[in-house]
């Protein structure tokens, strides 16, 4: 059953599900804050999801699947938010992203959008498009924390990154951001399915300077590559075509700084930023 708005704004895949959550709320006979407890989100949030402020997490949409014995209707609902949510030429990378079993990164113009702090992800959002209003910009913000859930899920993948040197020093947001940025950074290099490697400044024989590049393993299917640029995005998907993608990925990762010395140049960089 499919609620639809009962005044002039348009049916969207968040407001749906809010929609959704309220009728099934009801014919229960609960209160807001009788679900918030059940769905584990504050009483705010779960009145802002109800009314298609906020986007769900995954967590909660599996949580009101259970509650309700509804068979996968709220995350088939969460899916189509999350589709809508991103831009039209992300939406398949972020689709891969979320069902791979290895995801391997080279990044060089900031930090990766699965490492970013909530702040750093709305400086560099909002350096990316100036013109967007703010409640845009906290929606694109929410969307991209809410792609963390992936380290946190049954299976996560094995995620690795390499980064460019030159992301630690380009402060979107400010010092104060920046440091947090870098901390996070260090904490997330000792999670048990993270890898992060820093590719120095002096390095310069490595294919990298052809623009950041994505590469998911899947348990039942083969290897997809992505290459991003401005508004636009590129799936890999030939056989050949992946296999000269990884290799230059791990010429790149091979020109990198090993774990521990990452570790050691991401602590020292806290300290000073």
């Amino acid at each position: 059953m499919v609620i639809m708005p009962t005044d002039d704004e348009p049916a969207t895949p968040v407001r749906t599900f809010g929609e959704e959550l309220r009728a099934h709320r009801v014919k229960m006979g609960l209160s807001q804050a009788q679900l918030a407890l059940k769905l584990i989100v504050s009483a705010s949030l779960e009145s802002a999801i109800e009314n298609g402020t906020r986007i769900p997490k995954h967590q909660t949409a599996k949580l009101a699947d259970d509650m309700f014995s509804t068979p996968g209707t709220f995350v088939r609902l969460w899916k189509l938010v999350m589709q809508r949510a991103y831009p039209s030429h992300f939406s398949p990378y972020a689709d891969l992203e979320a069902d791979a079993t290895r995801i391997h990164v080279w990044e060089m113009r900031c930090i990766p959008g699965l490492l970013q702090t909530a702040d750093y992800a709305r400086a560099v959002i909002k350096a990316g498009r100036p013109r967007e209003a703010n409640n845009t910009i906290d929606q694109a913000v929410e969307t991209r924390m809410a792609r963390q859930e992936v380290f946190t899920k049954k299976g996560a993948p094995l995620a690795w990154f390499v980064i460019d040197e030159s992301a630690l020093y380009r402060a979107y947001g400010g010092k104060h951001v920046m440091r947090e940025q870098v901390h996070r950074l260090a904490s997330m290099a000792d999670h048990p399915d993270v890898i992060i490697q820093i590719l120095p400044f002096a390095v310069t024989d490595h294919p990298g300077v052809e623009g950041p590049l994505t590469i998911f393993d899947f348990y039942d299917s083969q290897p997809i590559g992505y290459a991003e640029g401005r508004g636009s995005g590129r799936l890999i998907e030939t056989s050949a075509d992946v296999a000269e993608a990884m290799a230059c990925y791990d010429l790149i990762r091979a020109a990198a700084l090993p774990r521990s010395a990452t570790l050691e140049l991401l602590n020292s960089r806290g300290q000073n930023e």
